[in-house]
């Protein structure tokens, strides 16, 4: 049996698809990391304004 070439999906067609599906799964991993960044996961906030850590700890003091 022969396929009838009307049957088939033009090339525009099928690209168009493509496209709105890589659009569709993109969008939703975005939208997915968007609404995850501000769910509270159990973990410990460090702390906001109190600086620690070797940047602030010279070896040397600062004589002023």
């Amino acid at each position: 049996m022969k396929k009838n070439p009307k049957d088939e999906p033009k090339v525009w067609v099928t690209a168009v698809k493509l496209v709105i599906g890589v659009v569709v799964i993109v969008g939703g991993v975005g939208l997915a990391l968007w609404y995850a960044k501000d769910l509270d996961n159990g973990m410990p906030k460090p702390p906001g304004s109190d600086p620690w850590g070797i940047s602030k700890d010279s070896p040397s003091r600062m004589k002023r």
